[in-house]
């Protein structure tokens, strides 16, 4: 039970400090918060409760029976490495980090050291330590590992306020690639809409706050009724023509050839999606995908 267990963080940044909060909140057992800058560290275990030592890697990771390593991707084995030739693992820990796109063969030489090793990766995005922590309800955790490990996971999350779903390790990469897709790139998009809106001589701080309510009304129907029914606009009509005075549009200005391409790009998954649909025929399928796929082959 993750409740019998002391805890150890190593990465005192936004993730590991909002986890060892969160847990803290709920009455988990936070032993240590574990890092190289020692002020940060020490802030860190401060915001998350009194009894929590500050303490360099080694040392955090030898008290905890739960050791959670949350610090970048390419740091991720090279620690692990390390506080294994430190002996810093009891043997039958459980040893994990949280990268979206890893797996926990990363964690390979404490499992070696005879520990249970996973990796746990909260599908959200946080800007802050503050806003992970009131962000965590409901948030999916995306689990893999060994099985002790996994299940100990689960009920992290589950006592934070979090939801947990299993994943294969080898689906880990196109796992995270779908999550940058819906969130990075969400914004990427966005962010290509109004570069689009300043072709047409709109301010970008007005254009805005006018597409806000599009945006958020677009997302509701997506999570309300799915891709398919939430689908509207010239590609889901068949309306060639508006696609076509688009694109002349936006690739007749200069230095808008990466617009025009987003554009089509994205033009031919809505056509995808209204094939879904069943709302066009053969022959507007087929004009579409033509008109669409000109600049992009």
């Amino acid at each position: 039970m993750i409740r019998d267990k002391s805890i150890s963080i190593i990465g005192p940044g936004k993730v590991g400090t909002a986890l060892a909060r969160l847990a803290a909140r709920a009455g988990l057992k936070i032993v240590a918060m574990g890092g190289r800058n020692r002020t940060r560290t020490e802030q860190a275990a401060a915001n998350v409760g009194a009894n929590v030592q500050a303490l360099e890697p080694v040392q955090a990771a030898r008290l905890g029976e739960v050791v959670l390593l949350t610090v970048n991707d390419d740091s991720i084995r090279m620690l692990c490495d390390e506080l294994s030739r430190a002996g810093a693992f009891q043997a039958g820990a459980i040893v994990a980090h949280c990268s979206g796109t890893l797996t926990s063969n990363e964690l390979t030489s404490a499992r070696q050291a005879r520990c249970y090793v996973a990796s746990m990766h909260p599908l959200q995005t946080f800007p802050s330590a503050e806003s992970a922590c009131e962000k965590i309800a409901n948030t999916y955790f995306f689990i893999e590992g060994d099985e002790p490990a996994a299940k100990v996971l689960e009920e992290f999350s589950s006592q934070i306020g979090g939801r947990s779903l299993r994943i294969e390790p080898n689906a880990k990469t196109l796992y995270h690639a779908a999550a940058v897709m819906a969130c990075n790139y969400l914004t990427a998009l966005i962010d290509a809409a109004l570069a689009t809106g300043e072709l047409a001589g709109i301010d970008r701080n007005s254009l805005t706050k006018a597409i806000e309510g599009l945006v958020r009304s677009t997302v509701d129907n997506v999570f309300s009724a799915g891709t398919v029914k939430a689908l509207t606009g010239p590609v889901v009509r068949g309306d060639v023509r508006t696609v076509e005075k688009h694109l002349l549009a936006i690739e007749s200005e200069q230095g808008a050839v990466e617009l025009g391409r987003i554009y089509r790009v994205l033009g031919t998954q809505a056509l995808e999606i209204a094939q879904r649909r069943k709302s066009l025929t053969p022959k507007q399928v087929e004009l579409m995908r033509k008109l669409l796929r000109a600049g992009v082959e």
